[in-house]
């Protein structure tokens, strides 16, 4: 869900934006007090946060793409790999193994999980959770790999417009506002779109987010994008607009802090693994006859908050340090074949089971 090159590693002022590291631990929060029930507010802020983490990917993931080698595209895909799948499989692997302790495994039971172990789940997955919810793993907690998946089909489709497709079509800015137009007015991830379309037009006429006047403009939208969401104007039109303003608005050059690089790199096992401090605390609350809301939502904030930084630290930085040994070529074709196939039986299994 989360494109990052943040962790492990220092980065030239040039081509690095720190306060993006802090933007992802706040969105990551935002989710996760979503969750807990302690943002009612509104009730579409944890889905506004995973659209500004789809406009911050197309933005960074965009951006280096358009600066890819053809020859360069499996270690594209090799590092993001390691990036992404590792934490993800290791918190779909937890939440299978507490599923199995709780729940029968039924033929929509193996359904689900295939769709999540496949990358399809987006696709398949939350269209039934209204009518098959008590039949999904933990009754549909692990709803939130929906944007993971969604994530890696965009990090296996963009290559295909942006790297392999000739620049005068791939790269095209028109190119790139007619999809953002036509994933914006069907509601399909336009903020991943609208990243991408930026990243382009940035490619094509320089860093023109830096100008005064965009800028002006940028905080115009998240302002009046913010009053129309008070005023109930329709939030799947507004929402890529003010994801891909706040990303413009914080996407200033500096230096990487050691600080920000652990918030910006705890943000993704925070983001997949935040049922885990819910379950256990529920847990040992039930079985101590403990009936404090508060005390329980500030063990599973402090928890989920401690959890994510020792994953990040232990994991995902290691995997980021030691990724340039583990590639080589022959590494990087087979991760390849392996994305694209996995994509591609989640799909045809689906089509299968909807043919029947």
């Amino acid at each position: 869900m989360i494109a990052t090159e943040s962790s492990g590693e220092r980065i030239p002022a040039m081509k690095y934006y720190p306060w993006f590291d802090w933007l992802r631990l706040a969105l990551a929060c935002v989710v996760m007090l979503s969750h807990e029930g302690l943002i009612q507010a509104w009730p579409q802020a944890g889905d506004f946060a995973v659209q500004i983490f789809f406009a911050l990917s197309g933005w960074l993931i965009g951006g280096i793409l358009l600066t890819l080698p053809r020859n360069e595209l499996s270690r594209f895909y090799f590092n993001r790999a390691l990036r992404i799948w590792c934490p993800y499989f290791l918190a779909l692997a937890l939440f299978i193994v507490a599923s199995l302790l709780r729940d029968p495994v039924t033929l929509k039971w193996r359904e689900f999980v295939f769709y999540k172990v496949t990358f399809v789940y987006n696709l398949f997955g939350p269209r039934q959770l209204a009518e098959h919810k008590s039949e999904m793993p933990l009754a549909g907690t692990g709803n939130h790999f929906w944007s993971v998946n969604a994530e890696e089909q965009f990090y296996l489709l963009a290559p295909l417009f942006l790297v392999l497709v000739p620049k005068r079509y791939g790269r095209s800015v028109i190119t790139w506002i007619i999809i953002a137009g036509l994933t914006w007015f069907s509601h399909i991830y336009a903020s991943i779109a609208f990243g991408v379309l930026a990243a382009v037009v940035g490619d094509a006429y320089g860093a023109f987010h830096k100008h005064y006047l965009v800028r002006i403009l940028a905080g115009a939208v998240v302002v009046g994008s913010a009053i129309g969401f008070i005023a109930g104007v329709d939030y799947d039109l507004l929402a890529p607009i003010c994801a891909i303003a706040v990303v413009l608005l914080l996407a200033i050059n500096g230096n990487q802090h050691s600080v920000g690089a652990l918030a910006g790199g705890m943000s993704y096992p925070l983001y997949l693994n935040a049922w885990i401090p819910v379950f256990i605390v529920n847990f040992v609350f039930k079985r101590a006859g403990l009936v404090n809301p508060f005390a329980r939502h500030v063990l599973v904030v402090t928890f989920n908050l401690a959890l994510a930084a020792f994953l990040y630290w232990h994991i995902d930085r290691r995997l980021h340090v030691t990724r340039r040994r583990l590639y080589t070529p022959g590494r990087a074709r087979v991760v390849s074949m392996v994305a694209y196939g996995t994509v591609a039986a989640g799909v045809f299994f689906a089509l299968f089971l909807y043919a029947r």
